[in-house]
């Protein structure tokens, strides 16, 4: 009920103030306090000359402000921003800053800004921070650290202010940027904030220069060790190499030979045709290779479990991504969906990508099993992630293990033991030991 009355204050409180024209540094906010303090002392000038030091200061910080008034950077930048971040993981990148003044400046200071995303109210009744339940009662019950960690959270990312070399006059110098990825998807920014202080160095002048921009944050992704295979040799593809990304039946080209009667006229190779004076036509055969399916179950409506899930997809993703492979990836948003990557295909990274914006599906199990089973014919292995477990699941493990197909599942899970008296073959991945279970393979 609290939390329910609290919530608008908190939102308000989370909006950036883009009317904010200064700041203070510590050495100013020093010289303040030493202000309001000799201010209240020296109320009595007859008994104390306390009063002439807050003269002294209060002049101080009058002269800070007006000067502030007389100077504001001339700067434009630029954003180099890689293509890709990874949850969880440090990176750099430059703002490029040019000095479009007639005189140096110098003492600069700049902080890139994210757009700022509050969380929803419902998100903040229901979704707790981690190991909230140690704090103690107060903070429990205002919940103020939850909403700052949720808004984390969804604003995505945490950048460092960083220092700006001295710029003299029409010159560019880059500023390296350190950020950390908070989740996957897109994060955007909306500004970039300059620095700059008085003579005095009690206040800093701030100016926001609107710099819209987004980036790609990937899953987070674990080490699949070396050793990790699946079973299942090459298998029959229809159309061959490129029945992956082409509409219809297509085949691989081998050679030139001789017309036959009931070859297609489509077939027919004119060049040589034209040469040799009789029809010649081009031929074609279907080919055998590995072609893998990482199947992903999106249904559960755990947060954790379901980031853990995609974390670990994205991890085999990259693992069985090889050249002279296809890997499938099947998996469920608000249809049925298969994308994927290998020779003759798209990019691993569009996999990646999808996974990176990849939210809990509403469709049920029985479309993950029309889906899987329909491809069937043509993998040579599976790979299924699930992020729950009932009997929903169970139905889609017995369903492909019915394909008489090799297969390899991984369970999801806050607590493993509660699979003790399950007869399952699968690997129950427990949240926080992910990483020691893929070791243990």
């Amino acid at each position: 009920m609290f939390k329910n009355w609290i919530y608008p204050a908190y939102a308000r409180f989370s909006k950036p103030r883009r009317t904010q024209k200064r700041r203070g540094t510590d050495r100013g906010r020093l010289i303040q306090t030493g202000a309001v303090l000799t201010a209240i002392l020296g109320l009595n000038t007859d008994a104390s000359l306390i009063y002439q030091l807050f003269a002294f200061l209060f002049c101080l910080t009058l002269i800070s402000r007006i000067g502030l008034k007389f100077h504001h950077p001339k700067i434009s930048l630029t954003r180099n921003l890689p293509s890709y971040a990874t949850v969880g993981e440090i990176f750099e990148y430059q703002i490029s800053l040019t000095n479009i003044g007639n005189k140096l400046e110098s003492d600069l200071q700049i902080r890139d800004n994210p757009l700022v995303v509050p969380p929803s109210r419902e998100q903040f009744k229901s979704q707790k921070e981690p190991f909230e339940d140690s704090r103690n009662v107060y903070d429990r019950f205002i919940g103020f650290h939850r909403f700052i960690y949720l808004q984390r959270i969804n604003t995505g990312i945490v950048t460092d202010q960083s220092n700006v070399p001295d710029i003299s006059r029409h010159a560019t110098i880059d500023t390296t940027i350190k950020a950390i990825p908070k989740r996957r998807g897109i994060v955007r920014f909306t500004s970039t904030t300059v620095l700059h202080p008085d003579p005095l160095n009690l206040n800093q002048g701030i100016t926001q220069i609107d710099n819209p921009e987004s980036l790609m944050i990937l899953p987070k992704r674990y080490k699949v060790p070396s050793s990790f295979n699946l079973s299942g040799g090459r298998h029959f593809q229809p159309g061959g190499i490129n029945a992956a990304w082409s509409i219809g039946e297509s085949d691989e080209f081998v050679s030139l030979r001789d017309y036959r009667d009931g070859d297609s006229m489509k077939k027919i190779h004119w060049a040589s045709t034209a040469k040799r004076n009789k029809p010649v036509v081009k031929e074609y055969q279907d080919e055998y290779f590995v072609r893998q399916a990482l199947v992903l179950d999106t249904s559960s409506e755990n947060t954790d479990t379901l980031e853990e899930a995609i974390s670990l997809a994205a991890s085999f993703t990259l693992t069985l991504n090889k050249p002279d492979s296809v890997l499938d990836l099947i998996y469920l948003s608000d249809k049925q969906e298969i994308l994927t990557s290998g020779r003759g295909t798209d990019s691993v990274n569009k996999q990646l990508e999808a996974l990176a914006t990849l939210s809990r599906s509403n469709l049920g199990l029985d479309q993950l099993i029309d889906a899987t089973l329909t491809h069937a014919r043509l993998v040579s292995a599976y790979i299924l992630v699930l992020s729950d477990w009932t009997k929903e699941h169970k139905r889609l493990l017995q369903c492909l293990n019915s394909a008489k197909i090799p297969i390899i599942t991984f369970i999801i899970t806050h607590d493993k033991s509660k699979f003790l008296n399950e007869d399952i073959d699968a690997h129950i991945m427990e949240i926080g030991e992910i990483q020691e279970s893929l070791n243990a393979l």
